[in-house]
């Protein structure tokens, strides 16, 4: 194979960008506090898991270290019995003998055997231990003797004069030397534990104190989420919280002033649609009404004329008056959708009246639309009817044509600045039906239609608030709130 073939395989290893797209999944959210804590104790217990590798480590090779003592010790103690023999200083039958040594140098759990060329046992000695208790458990027994206990045992050969008479065997009781192990790690995983936990809620106060300056972030995080682009962080001392604030308060001075120039555009739209609604119906009615019952008046006298001279031109006169009363009809009902002159004359609360009679009117029946009113309705300023009266018509033709629902509520509630929580006037607008909810097809309609459209810039053209959910059950839910102040100081007075 190539050099760059490997070369593509290390990179494809080295980058895994290469070797497969990345793949989007959704991570988990974690308190800071608590994920440092969980990362802190994850460090401490591998820190134990290391002492405790070292700790079992150390028992072994102590046992290796006192098998290799005793055996060499025993081992030169039978080679200098050897060197007596020769010099007939002993005799051969007490080989070997090494009690003079074994029990100063063994050790409890201990053995040593003492094994001839061929194999065979010569003599034995072993040491018990008492058991103090501290047994280990079966499965760190287990994994001792699987990893470590085979290479505790020591074996000597015994040498004399370049020929071997036997070997010296020193091996450890596991169980002796587990439970010391045990013991070692029992007292280290207490004083872990104690420190583990002491570190914990040191670092815990150490970071919740770190990190409270983040709760002002995430609270003025909150309150720009809600609407208050008034809101600002204070400085922080830390390099990074304070480019925090700094880019957060820049972006709310940035939004506040684009929210600001947003809706004064739209109060100028808003005001323009009024003025030309002003100016249509009065164009309407000063020009196509007048000739309306200009045409009126003339199928009347010819109906008359042709009554007398020529009877058979009486229908037709009749069929142009009915006419004419029809476009007359229509013309009414258009100027009352332009600009209700019930609003001027009556007030709001009569003009509502008439909208939601028409509607009932329209649904034949279908549908039941009805008007709950909470408040005194003539404390509304006297720019806001006519806004009151366009969101309620758009909200309520959004419903006839799309809801298909039994029952339409309208909810007006007027709150003066004693009442109010936010010490200012504030007029709530609601309209709840139990139609289909949002469906798709109504759903593109509520989100882009001219509808809905026309009443969120309305609404933030006068400083309001507008949402439009779905009720638990079915049906859709179309809330407005307009503070009453904000619309006295902002609302021109041609508005209405």
């Amino acid at each position: 194979m190539s050099p760059r073939f490997f070369l593509a395989i290390l990179l494809m290893m080295t980058i895994p960008e290469l070797s497969a797209p990345p793949v989007r999944r959704p991570q988990p959210v974690f308190d800071l506090k608590w994920s440092l804590m969980w990362r802190v104790t994850l460090v401490a217990l591998l820190c134990f898991l290391a002492g405790a590798a070292i700790a079992v480590y150390r028992a072994d090779q102590e046992a290796v270290e006192v098998n290799r003592s005793v055996g060499d010790t025993v081992g030169k103690h039978l080679e200098l019995q050897l060197l007596r023999i020769d010099s007939a200083l002993d005799i051969r039958e007490r080989f070997p003998d090494a009690d003079a040594v074994l029990a100063d140098v063994m050790s409890p759990g201990q053995c040593v055997q003492v094994i001839d060329t061929a194999g065979k046992v010569t003599r034995s000695n072993c040491v018990g231990y008492i058991s103090s208790g501290h047994e280990a458990p079966p499965w760190f027994a287990a994994l001792f003797r699987l990893t470590l206990a085979p290479g505790i045992n020591y074996e000597r050969v015994i040498t004399h004069k370049g020929t071997a008479f036997g070997a010296v065997v020193v091996s450890s009781d596991t169980a002796e030397v587990t439970a010391r192990a045990w013991s070692d790690i029992s007292r280290m995983l207490g004083l872990s534990a104690a420190t583990i936990a002491a570190l914990c809620i040191l670092v815990y106060f150490v970071i919740e104190r770190a990190l409270r300056p983040t709760k002002d972030v995430l609270a003025g995080l909150n309150r720009l989420a809600a609407g208050d682009l008034s809101c600002r962080l204070p400085p922080f001392q830390l390099v990074e919280l304070q480019r925090i604030s700094e880019v957060f308060n820049g972006l709310a001075s940035n939004l506040e002033v684009t929210i600001s120039e947003r809706a004064g555009l739209a109060r100028r739209l808003v005001e323009a649609q009024e003025r030309e609604r002003r100016h249509l119906a009065r164009e309407l009615h000063d020009e196509l009404a007048q000739s309306l019952s200009a045409m009126s008046a003339t199928a009347a006298s010819i109906k008359v004329t042709a009554a007398a001279e020529c009877p058979v031109l009486v229908p037709e006169a009749q069929s142009l008056a009915d006419t004419a009363s029809t476009i007359m009809k229509v013309l009414r009902r258009t100027l009352r959708e332009l600009r209700p002159s019930e609003i001027d004359e009556l007030g709001l609360l009569a003009s509502l009246q008439g909208l939601i009679a028409d509607h009932s009117n329209r649904a034949g029946g279908k549908t039941s639309f009805r008007l709950d009113v909470e408040g005194e309705v003539t404390a509304v300023p006297a720019t806001m009817p006519v806004h009151i009266f366009r969101i309620v018509q758009e909200g309520l033709t959004n419903v006839s044509k799309h809801a298909r629902a039994a029952n339409v509520r309208v909810l007006l509630r007027v709150s003066e600045a004693e009442a109010s929580s936010s010490g200012v006037g504030v007029v709530e607008l609601t309209i709840e039906d139990d139609g289909v909810g949002e469906t798709n097809e109504a759903k593109g309609d509520l989100g882009f239609g001219l509808g809905l459209v026309g009443i969120r810039e309305r609404v933030l053209a006068l400083g309001g608030h507008m949402s439009v959910h779905s009720k638990p059950d079915k049906g859709l839910v179309l809330s407005v709130t307009l503070p009453a102040p904000t619309i006295l100081d902002t609302a021109p007075a041609g508005a209405a």
